[in-house]
């Protein structure tokens, strides 16, 4: 998350306020210790220009 937030030219807080969530959340999640819910991941990534995608195993 980090390398694709740094990529874009976005800080932390920037990244934040556009994901509307708080600088403390990406903070952890960019170092591997938040636990977050489907909805804030949803929008930190779209934030970012990512998708969360789940498949089925076969």
């Amino acid at each position: 998350m980090a390398d694709r937030r740094q990529k874009l030219g976005l800080s932390q807080i920037e990244l934040a306020e556009l994901g509307q969530v708080s600088v403390s959340f990406i903070t952890k999640l960019e170092a591997g210790q938040a636990n977050p819910g489907f909805r804030q991941l949803n929008r930190v990534l779209d934030a970012v220009g990512l998708a969360l995608s789940i498949t089925v195993k076969s």
